[in-house]
């Protein structure tokens, strides 16, 4: 008699979270780059120092990827976070904001809140597919660390980009 699988795809739930695992290591990887060139394109000392805290974020979900792939189990799931998306921007990631100027805020908070707010989409929909407390725990981490980001970012917009605006 074979054990029922809670996967959707109904293989083995620890080849699940290692290929779950694996492909948002590759999301985070893709973003870490995107910003790392930004932060070196830029040469406006305030949106370097956005994008230094931004990739020491993302940086971090790396490392916390890397150990759970490396121990096979993720022995650090935070609680459920009850961090909610700020939405008040939400209007303006829909854009689509394939060039950006390194040296303009706004640009570049532009595409940084809609790479976080895509990255997020995707580990929250990972979570809520998978019933194995490791494979749901470690994206539900990763989705509100990026949900986290998403509204750091957000209210750098505000403060920089809509300071005049009130």
């Amino acid at each position: 008699m074979t054990k029922a699988n809670s996967t959707i795809s109904g293989k083995e739930s620890g080849e699940v979270r290692e290929n779950l695992l694996k492909k948002a290591f590759g999301l985070k990887e893709k973003m870490v780059d995107r910003y790392r060139e930004l932060y070196e394109e830029s040469s406006v000392d305030h949106v370097r120092m956005m994008l230094e805290t931004l990739l020491e974020n993302e940086e971090r979900d790396l490392v916390m990827i890397r150990d759970a792939l490396d121990k096979g189990e993720f022995e650090e799931v935070q609680e459920p976070s009850d961090a909610r998306s700020f939405e008040m921007l939400d209007h303006l990631v829909t854009q689509d904001l394939a060039d950006v100027n390194a040296n303009d805020m706004k640009s570049v908070l532009l595409k940084a809140m809609k790479m976080s707010n895509d990255i997020h989409n995707v580990l929250e929909l990972m979570s809520n597919e998978y019933s194995d407390a490791k494979v749901s725990g470690v994206l539900k981490t990763l989705a509100d660390n990026q949900l986290n980001n998403k509204n750091y970012i957000a209210e750098l917009y505000d403060d920089f980009v809509n300071k005049d605006y009130w």
